[in-house]
């Protein structure tokens, strides 16, 4: 039994220290959803998601409130966000396309309705980030100094043939976005599931690129698959010195219990010092995002 105990220790302990709020997170990848695209499913390792909008929100913002999440950006698929009123998320821009009015977007940049622009899943519509129809809005959020977050690596099994025929994996690849990161250098732009099956090429771009970021989104939790690609962008991220630039992610989508899990997943590695997770999953949202810690307390 001491035995047992021993090893449940650190598990039990960082529970504690989530709840108590000795160690703060910052989620870079929270979504929200419409009546109208809410929907209840199962999740690829079994667990169904709240029955209804109301109760998946409330899931939500107790799990953020359990493990201390002091700030988090929201996306709303399919409609504007709906802020909370404890301060916790952080607007975003949800959408596939380049949206089509600039004085209407520096509108809702200057109103507080934009402070990151995305999540952006350009993929999904047979976009990339590069493609001419984007650079507007670039242009605008470097100005505004408006972060921007953009979908890399694949999506769910099937997509293409569900609701967007014009999906391709190849349009994931971190590599499509260079022209932007070339062109616009003052631009604070990540890279949602830190490249995914390309994390390889996510890691040469952020080596390049000293501005540009990455979250790690649902890499950590959602299938086997893209968490071996987790652990391996990692590792491979303390060795080359990147550790500073990886933010944590939950991209829970529908199933709120994802925040938990992909919390638990990030505070298992071993090869990471609490320091370096430290790092990922608080401070270095905190210098992305321009934050001032004190007000965060």
């Amino acid at each position: 039994m001491k035995n047992i105990l021993l090893l449940l220790l650190p598990f039990f302990a960082f529970n504690l220290q989530a709840q108590d709020g000795i160690k703060p997170i910052i989620d870079m990848h929270l979504h929200d959803y419409t009546e109208q695209t809410y929907f209840h499913a199962p999740s690829p390792d079994g667990i169904m998601s709240p029955k209804d909008l109301k109760t998946y929100r409330k899931q939500t913002m107790e799990m953020l409130k359990k493990y201390n999440v002091k700030k988090a950006v929201v996306s709303t698929i399919g409609g504007a966000n709906t802020l909370d009123k404890s301060g916790i998320l952080i607007p975003g821009y949800h959408t596939n396309i380049p949206p089509s009015d600039t004085l209407k977007f520096i509108k809702q940049i200057k109103d507080g309705e934009i402070k990151v622009f995305g999540e952006i899943g350009a993929i999904y519509a047979g976009y990339t980030l590069s493609h001419p129809d984007f650079d507007a809005y670039m242009g605008i959020c470097e100005r505004y100094d408006i972060p921007v977050a953009i979908h890399t690596g694949g999506g769910p099994p099937g997509i293409t043939y569900r609701c967007c025929p014009n999906f391709r994996l190849k349009l994931g690849d971190p590599f499509t976005i260079e022209d932007v990161l070339a062109k616009h250098p003052k631009l604070k732009i990540y890279l949602m599931h830190s490249g995914e099956v390309y994390y390889e090429h996510a890691l040469r771009l952020m080596l390049q690129y000293p501005q540009l970021y990455t979250d790690l989104g649902v890499i950590l939790w959602i299938h086997e698959q893209p968490m071996d690609y987790a652990e391996s962008f990692l590792r491979k991220a303390k060795i080359y010195g990147l550790i500073d630039r990886v933010m944590y992610g939950s991209d829970q989508m529908v199933w709120p219990y994802g925040i938990e899990k992909s919390i638990k997943t990030l505070d298992s590695y071993t090869f990471l010092t609490e320091e370096d997770k430290r790092k990922i999953f608080y401070h270095n949202a905190i210098k992305f995002l321009g934050l001032n810690e004190k007000d965060l307390n």
